[in-house]
């Protein structure tokens, strides 16, 4: 493999040129530049940004960890957490926890053995303890009540709140919520907000309608929604997450019934394919982009020492996003 002093001999120039011109910390005439870029590539010279930052005592490293990379949610989280890093010379590694304590707990421990200098987290369950001390970390969409830590969430309770509300006023009374797990904190403030609406509105809830579906396999999620609208016969579903959305719409398809006119829907998140579909999906739009560039914002000043004492708490609002798959309650219901 080729070394630095390779790359100054074939160029004709010193080792600190070479190093000015790959650094960018100090300035080069044209023509030397471009001898020391050509003898790079002729030679294949990789610079060892490992090397560099061990004697900087610096990765420029940060980790992420989400529960399901495959979740298009999580997927856009990584992709803004990862722009943004890279704007500012970092690069991230991403573990997925698969929904597993017991994973997420390894890539904790294996990201901190990786010497990174943050770590965002999107948790499995409610966190009782820091991963570590030493590394800064800032927690993601579910967000602890058990850990005064930096946390980056949306205003869960509000946006379920306004779904409900839009839902209520268009008719509906026996609005059905599918839940993935009740122990997740996002989840207990969504459900907060259906029932502030239905209370607002002087309408006692009835919890059968609030249907855990857990977080396992789609076609059991799928299923289980698709029991529930033939039991308990609602006129409007409210899938609190957009997986929850993408098995509703696929029980009430194989129920065949029709959206708006049989079953009105809100989903969860928003998503090119909700655009597509026939009527276009109402949704709960969350703030993705924004979510992961905020996160990577406040793990760098903690990383580089420009933050205070104080834990950031962070709320970014949701928006109801009107399209075509909610109507009136069919008649007789």
């Amino acid at each position: 493999m080729a070394s630095i002093r390779d790359v100054a001999k074939r160029a004709g120039v010193s080792i600190a040129t070479v190093s000015y011109v790959l650094n960018g910390s100090r300035k080069v005439s044209p023509e030397l530049r471009e001898a020391v870029l050509r003898a790079v590539e002729e030679m294949g010279y990789i610079p060892n940004a490992v090397a560099k930052s061990l004697r900087e005592q610096r990765t420029r490293t940060l980790g992420i960890v989400v529960p399901d990379i495959g979740n298009p949610f999580f997927s856009a989280l990584i992709q803004a957490f990862e722009a943004c890093a890279r704007e500012q010379g970092y690069r991230v590694i991403v573990a997925s926890s698969e929904e597993d304590g017991s994973l997420e707990e390894d890539a904790l421990l294996n990201l901190t053995g990786r010497q990174v200098e943050g770590i965002a987290l999107v948790p499995t369950q409610d966190l009782h303890n820091p991963p570590s001390k030493q590394v800064p970390l800032v927690v993601l969409d579910r967000l602890s009540r058990s850990l005064d830590v930096d946390a980056v969430g949306v205003e869960n309770e509000a946006s379920a709140y306004l779904a409900t509300r839009f839902l209520l006023e268009q008719g509906h009374r026996r609005i059905l919520v599918p839940a993935s797990d009740l122990r997740l904190t996002n989840i207990q403030e969504r459900i907060q907000g259906y029932l502030r609406a239905l209370e607002e509105r002087g309408l006692k809830a009835d919890p059968s309608l609030l249907v855990e579906c857990g977080r396992g396999p789609l076609e059991g999620v799928r299923r289980r929604i698709a029991e529930a609208i033939q039991r308990l016969q609602p006129t409007a579903v409210f899938p609190i997450t957009n997986r929850l959305t993408l098995a509703t719409l696929r029980a009430i398809r194989e129920l065949g019934l029709r959206v708006p006119q049989d079953l009105s829907v809100i989903g969860f998140d928003d998503f090119e394919w909700s655009h597509l579909l026939d009527p276009p999906l109402t949704v709960v739009a969350q703030p993705v982009e924004a979510l992961g560039r905020e996160a990577c914002r406040i793990l760098l000043q903690r990383v580089l020492g420009l933050s205070g004492q104080g834990v950031y708490q962070v709320r970014l609002p949701c928006t109801l996003e009107v399209r075509g798959s909610v109507g009136p309650p069919r008649r007789g219901a």
